[in-house]
Formats: structure tokens, C-alpha cells, sequence
């Protein structure tokens, strides 16, 4: 492995390995440190996989990317374990995000989102189980694409919750996420040529409002608004009951499928903050009352939003409800009360920006969420947003 460089907390924790950047033009690729890549050791953002060998295969999410002529080029920071939206690694070290350096970069993919919004990449691939691709994307001014449940094979990839646990790219601007999904899947090539057909006029989308406490911070609101005043799409206003209740139902059904993937982590080196995370889960796997409470919510919060959508091309509203903390503040912030949700349901979403991006300036995030399997038309919304694209 003499062309790879491995980093080293305090170097630059975006990168775990870079490598040469293999001949040709496809896409150049980077890979969450979560997800196998052949001659590689997948260590997760922990000191426990300090030891971990080399992975024998690419999983087959890497996999699908080389036969689509993707090139990787190295592996990705991430927070530990793929638990912490806050993208923080005390351990490891935790990549700086290029918007604003006082903020957090979002996690877990938050090394993805870096790479991709510092230009040094194509694509990016991540995993989202509570919002680790939309998360970091929002804090870093790029776009991410949650899939759906199932479409990309999870084989290779370390679990977190296995039933919300997905595979998705991250890229600069809504073009990079057609080519990230045309890397994951060929059969999305078919599907984006029928979708990208489609002009603004004949798109129908429901602007959310869901019932959170505190309520979503207005400027956010506003800036998802005048995006899709932009977009030209038809947009129909619906008050959403019951989201915060299906939003800490998904955390805990998250919790309680985490304590049992994640249990054996107990008897390795583990950050404290993760020993807790997984201690807690264990007792919610074993909260049956609690389940199925959580689970009844979910399916009542699936029907609402079936019922929203139907007739309907996609569902829009923020990614994140509050401005990416400071550093010295994220703890016990609430940033997945809005995408945690989706991953209960294993519908698409995608996360891009309202607004350009500049230097100390983070700009609201747009979720576009879609029907199971519809990638394609959740890329088609997106990609009618203004100030979706790099340049």
C-alpha cells in the first residue's frame, strides 16, 4: 500500500487514506471510513478498530462505483461509529468545516461532506440512519442523497441501526448526486433521463410544516420559501401533526436496533459518549412496550404523509431547524428532528442549499423527500432549486 497516505488526528481528519488518484476520467470517489474497500482497513472513526486488518473485498456499494468507472481516491473522517450528528471525534479528530471553522461539520459522513465541499472529490459516498449524509451536507453547503431503504446493498458497511442504516453520495451541486446514484445503482441512469424530462409546471410538490417545539428558526423557513417561490414548481402549504412524537419514536427505534448491532463494542476501547449510546440502546431493545409505541407512530406518521404525497411529485421542507451549532455549543442540540423521521419510513431525501454558499455564511438547507424507490424525481424537485449548482 505504498500509495497510500494515512492520516493522523490533528493532520487533517476529513482523510483517514488518500490515495493516488488512479488513471482515467471518471468520477473521482471518496469513501466513509464505514464502508469496506478492498486492501483497506475499515476502522469507523474508532481507536477499537485500530487493528482492524484489511478489508479482502470491496463492499458492494464500493464495488458498483469502480464497475461504473468511479475512481477512489481515499476514505473518510467520520463521528465514531456512525453515531453523532454533530460530526465531532474526540478520538480521531474531527474535520473542520470549510463554511465556517467555529461550527460543527455535521456527522456522521462528516468527512464526505468536506472533502466534497472543499473541491478535492467528485462524489462522496456516506451512510444516513438518522441524517449523517443530509446532516453534514446542510452544515457544509453541499447536497446529499439519503436512498431508499434497501436500494443500495448494505454488505461491507458497519451497522448502526440495520433497518434505517443507507448508503448515499455527496456532491457539490444536484448533478454530482445524479452521477453519485448512476455510480451506486446503473438502473437510476433509465430512471434520471425520464425524470430530468420534466419542467417546473408540471411539478407538484407539498411544502411541510411540521409541529415542532421549538419551531423551525425563521430564517430557515424563509429561505426554503423564497427557493421554492424560485423553483417554479406548484407548491401546496400542509400543517404536519405528530412529528416531533415520530421523530423521538425513529430515535428510539434507532437506539434500540443500535444496541443490539453495536453491543459487542462494550469489550473494546470505545469513546465514553459511545459506551453510553449503546448502553441506552440496549435498554430500549428491550422496552417492548416502548417499540411498539414507536413503531405505531411511525406507521401513523407514514399514512399522514402517503396521504400528502399522493398525486403529488415530492415533499419539501428544511433539513435542518436550526443554525449548525458552534463548537462549544452542540451538545444535546437536536439536529436530526428532521431527517430521522424519513429513515423510520426508508423513503429517499435529498439535502441542498437555499442558497449559495460563501465563507462564513451557512445557508439554509432544502429536504426534498420522495416516495420509496423515486430517487429520480426527488433529483428532478432538486434540481429546479436556485443556487443548486457549484458555479
Amino acid at each position: 500500500m505504498t500509495d497510500a497516505q494515512t492520516g493522523a488526528p490533528g493532520s487533517d481528519p476529513a482523510w483517514v487514506v488518500r490515495l493516488r488518484v488512479p488513471e482515467g476520467d471518471g468520477a473521482t470517489v471518496a469513501v466513509k471510513d464505514a464502508i469496506d474497500v478492498a486492501g483497506l482497513p475499515t476502522r469507523g472513526g474508532t481507536r477499537a478498530l485500530d487493528d482492524a486488518l484489511p478489508a479482502e473485498s470491496d463492499s458492494p456499494a464500493v464495488a458498483a462505483v469502480r464497475a461504473a468507472g468511479g475512481r477512489i481516491v481515499g476514505k473518510t473522517g467520520l463521528a465514531e461509529l456512525c453515531w453523532f450528528a454533530s460530526g465531532i471525534n474526540r478520538a480521531m479528530g474531527s474535520p473542520v468545516n470549510p463554511l465556517a471553522a467555529e461550527r460543527i461539520p455535521g456527522g456522521s459522513s462528516s468527512g464526505s461532506a468536506v472533502v466534497v465541499a472543499c473541491g478535492e472529490v467528485d462524489v462522496a459516498l456516506g451512510t444516513d440512519t438518522g441524517g449523517s449524509v443530509r446532516i453534514p451536507a446542510a452544515c457544509c453547503g453541499v447536497c446529499g442523497l439519503k436512498t431508499t431503504r434497501g436500494r443500495v446493498p448494505l454488505e461491507g458497511v458497519l451497522p448502526l441501526a440495520p433497518s434505517m442504516d443507507t448508503v448515499g453520495p455527496i456532491a457539490l451541486d444536484v448533478d454530482g448526486l445524479v452521477t453519485g446514484m448512476r455510480l451506486l445503482d446503473p438502473s437510476f441512469a433509465a430512471q434520471w433521463s425520464a425524470a430530468s424530462g420534466r419542467d417546473a409546471a408540471e411539478l407538484r410538490v407539498v411544502r411541510l410544516r411540521p409541529d415542532t417545539e421549538p419551531d423551525v428558526e425563521g430564517w430557515i423557513d424563509a429561505e426554503v420559501d423564497t427557493a421554492l417561490a424560485a423553483s417554479g414548481v406548484a407548491v401546496v402549504d400542509a400543517a404536519v401533526t405528530g412529528w416531533d412524537a415520530a421523530a423521538q419514536a425513529a430515535d428510539l427505534l434507532l437506539s434500540a436496533e443500535a444496541g443490539d448491532a453495536q453491543e459487542h463494542w462494550l469489550g473494546r476501547p470505545v469513546s465514553e459518549g459511545v459506551r453510553r449510546c449503546i448502553e441506552a440502546g440496549r435498554v430500549a431493545r428491550d422496552d417492548h412496550e416502548g417499540r411498539q409505541a414507536a413503531e405505531r407512530a411511525i406507521d401513523e406518521m407514514r399514512q399522514q404523509l402517503a396521504d400528502l404525497l399522493s398525486g403529488r411529485d415530492a415533499l419539501v421542507l428544511p433539513t435542518l431547524a436550526i443554525t449548525p451549532p458552534l463548537l462549544v455549543e452542540h451538545s444535546g442540540a437536536r439536529t436530526t428532528r428532521l431527517t430521522i423521521t424519513v429513515n423510520a419510513l426508508g423513503w429517499p431525501a435529498a439535502a441542498v442549499p437555499a442558497a449559495q454558499p460563501v465563507p462564513g455564511r451557512i445557508p439554509a438547507s432544502v429536504q426534498v423527500v420522495g416516495a420509496p424507490g423515486d430517487e429520480a424525481t426527488v433529483l428532478a424537485v432538486a434540481a429546479l432549486l436556485p443556487r443548486t449548482r457549484a458555479n
